[in-house]
């Protein structure tokens, strides 16, 4: 058990002690047992110990006036109110032992029964030993037949109380067991059910990430192979080569930074046969960052981004540069360009980030990170172009 640092000196006490116990109970148990031991050396827990003393005190004075000799009757009642805590607590914590089955709940009464008569016996002997200096065979059975009728009465009714508090109480546990088996059952469901919802989702949002120039490149190639334009021969080998490398990527809710930026190098290929000198590339992942998962299609988007938005709409061209480096335990992913920029921040980049590209990779990622990634958007550097930075923090090597 770990000790709080509000725990009072007598539960710090039990517990150095009772850790030794713990070790060797199974793990619902022990965490029952602890939960009671915590309450029952706390200061609400006094109550109940106050109470079975004022008990011990009462019903001992009690037995002494119907007769009983003080010692004789201090140990009947101390056994009598210990026993009803002790097997109460043994019934919560392990109601299995109490099946509730007639034959059991008989023979645990039995067990009970006996147990209370063999100690108030012992008791017996033992005080008329101490008092007499031996046993007094000729009294002795005369002294054993007026015990036994005045407390064999009261023996059997408490032994039927107790018989029948104990199963009582198992009873309820067992029914509490069975109400959290029940709602763990429908919680279960319940996160089952949202997984699902969660996986459909994804794919819902990985269906979504189809990169749109693949229509313009076609129509390009189309159209440079009915002019006998001689780029077209470059530019179907490049989209045959994105194709191959990105169908089954895409198909997969994850894959690795290594593989996104080789598709992403086939796209600046393809986009390099369309736009010609006017763009320019650069795909810088270092070897520990190659591994690391992020969603499919991530580079993607955020290359045709730069690309789309960046370097098309100038007419001079510009550059977009890739990189993936560590910044501590961190994988820090950049997709800077030279370009148009974000223009004014309140509009143009508003709207950029609005883009169904950028809000589904921002959504992908915290479904694989939770907060443990994020995705910016910011102007570049002196006001040029845009970098588009992926930060993830903690990721695996």
């Amino acid at each position: 058990m770990t000790i709080r640092t509000d725990d009072n000196w007598l539960q710090r006490r039990y517990f150095t002690w009772a850790e030794q116990h713990y070790r060797c109970m199974p793990p619902r148990l022990r965490a029952d047992v602890e939960r009671v031991d915590r309450w029952l050396y706390s200061w609400h827990g006094a109550i109940v110990w106050f109470g079975l003393a004022a008990a011990v005190v009462g019903s001992s004075l009690a037995l002494e006036n119907a007769g009983l000799p003080l010692p004789l009757a201090i140990g009947a009642s101390v056994a009598a109110w210990l026993a009803i805590p002790l097997a109460v607590i043994g019934a919560w914590l392990q109601p299995e032992r109490f099946s509730g089955y007639r034959r059991k709940a008989v023979r645990n009464g039995v067990v009970v029964t006996c147990g209370v008569y063999l100690g108030v016996a012992i008791s017996f002997f033992v005080l008329r030993t101490v008092r007499h200096g031996g046993l007094d065979l000729a009294t002795l059975g005369a002294d054993a037949r007026s015990a036994a009728v005045d407390v064999a009465p009261l023996l059997a009714l408490g032994a039927i109380v107790l018989g029948a508090v104990i199963e009582l109480t198992a009873f309820a546990r067992r029914r509490v067991l069975r109400a959290e088996l029940e709602l763990a059952a429908r919680v279960g469901e319940r996160d089952a059910a949202a997984r699902q919802a969660a996986e459909a989702r994804l794919r819902l949002l990985q269906g979504q990430i189809r990169p749109h120039f693949i229509f313009n490149t076609l129509a390009s190639l189309q159209h440079w192979v009915d002019t006998g334009d001689a780029r077209a021969g470059p530019l179907l080998r490049s989209l045959t080569a994105f194709l191959r490398s990105t169908t089954e990527a895409l198909a997969a809710p994850f894959a690795t930074l290594g593989d996104e930026c080789e598709a992403a190098r086939h796209y600046f290929a393809i986009m390099q046969a369309r736009l010609g000198e006017r763009l320019v590339y650069r795909v810088d992942v270092t070897a520990d960052c190659a591994g690391v998962e992020v969603p499919a299609g991530l580079v993607l988007t955020l290359v045709e981004n730069a690309v789309e938005h960046g370097i098309e709409p100038v007419l001079a061209g510009g550059t977009v540069e890739v990189t993936a480096r560590r910044e501590g335990a961190a994988v820090v992913l950049r997709v800077d360009d030279d370009g148009a920029g974000l223009g004014d921040p309140a509009v143009a980049g508003n709207a950029l980030r609005r883009g169904v590209g950028i809000a589904n990779s921002r959504e992908r990622l915290r479904h694989r990170y939770d907060a443990g990634a994020t995705l910016e958007l910011l102007p570049g550097p002196n006001g040029r172009g845009t970098e588009a930075l992926v930060r993830i923090d903690a990721a695996p090597p």
